[in-house]
């Protein structure tokens, strides 16, 4: 019992103790109070320490610098993921190349030397020339056409009276067409049941420019003048362009034919012709050949005929 009673007493004066502590606040110390330190160090070598936050009034500023290691990436193009070598055909055929989208998109913007132009009507097609004989009381008759050198070119006749309308294609009587640079002129026979002769002589022609249709190819026929220094009508090898990759296989030949007076003046419109003609006509431009005639007989005009094998 009075081990306990010590144990309680001794408690009592513990508590005593305490109170006498927290209370032996002077009043003067109430009214005045210690400043707060803000003052922080940092020992040098010493490890590092967290701020939660750090406050900076007015206008100072803080320099943080970090030692940074050196950067060090090995990598291997060879070997790393996302760089492996692939052939020249894995990457061209991942996809296939569409040739035909370009080609279509492009005459939006620039029109192709190779389109038809059907505005371009200078060459004639049919016959070049109409003879339409008013005669009667006709028994026999028979139609010659001659050109300039006295050469009969074409020829037509039969019994009976003759036809309202007599056409000539411009084919020769060896086949081949007429030129364009010679003037040509007809005369017409007729003889009646006596056996009375009588003869018509026409006015004089050109042929103009046409189309040539035969069996051995297609092509066009036109004059140059010798003795202009305009050359070419630019028009006219424009449309036998058009003309040409109309009507023949692009890989045929072909035969530009000039007939001139004179060899060099044969060989320069035939190479004014060739440069006009190759920059619209289709395929190889190595396909189209020269011929040269001379004809010393020859006027003011060149006969120029453009001819693709069928």
């Amino acid at each position: 019992m009075s081990q306990w009673k010590y144990s309680t007493i001794g408690l009592l004066a513990s508590l005593c103790v305490l109170s006498t502590a927290q209370g032996a606040t002077t009043p003067a110390a109430k009214g005045k109070q210690a400043a707060p330190d803000s003052t922080m160090n940092i020992k040098a070598g010493a490890g590092g320490k967290d701020f939660k936050s750090i406050t900076v009034e007015g206008e100072d500023r803080v320099r943080v610098q970090f030692e940074r290691p050196p950067l060090d990436i090995a990598i291997d193009p060879a070997s790393a993921p996302g760089l492996d070598w692939e052939s020249i055909h894995d990457v061209l055929g991942a996809e296939s190349f569409d040739f035909v989208e370009p080609v279509l998109a492009r005459p939006v913007f620039e029109r192709t030397p190779y389109a038809p132009r059907p505005w371009l009507d200078e060459f004639r097609t049919g016959p070049v020339a109409r003879f339409r004989p008013e005669v009667s009381g006709v028994e026999r008759w028979s139609l010659e056409v001659a050109d300039s050198r006295g050469k009969t070119v074409a020829r037509f006749g039969a019994e009976g009276k003759p036809p309202k309308e007599i056409t000539w294609d411009g084919t020769t009587t060896d086949g081949s067409p007429a030129r364009a640079d010679l003037t040509y002129s007809y005369v017409l026979n007729a003889s009646d049941k006596a056996g009375n002769k009588r003869s018509f002589v026409g006015n004089s022609f050109q042929v103009p420019p046409r189309v040539i249709d035969a069996k051995d190819g297609v092509g066009v026929s036109f004059s140059v003048s010798t003795e202009s220094t305009a050359g070419v009508s630019p028009a006219l090898v424009l449309e036998a362009a058009s003309r040409l990759n109309q009507a023949g296989d692009p890989a045929k030949p072909v035969q530009v034919e000039v007939t001139a007076p004179t060899f060099q003046l044969a060989k320069s419109i035939a190479g004014d012709v060739v440069a006009a003609l190759r920059p619209y006509l289709l395929g190889d431009p190595a396909r189209v050949a020269i011929v040269t005639n001379v004809d010393a007989g020859g006027g003011e005009l060149a006969s120029v005929t453009i001819r693709i094998q069928r």
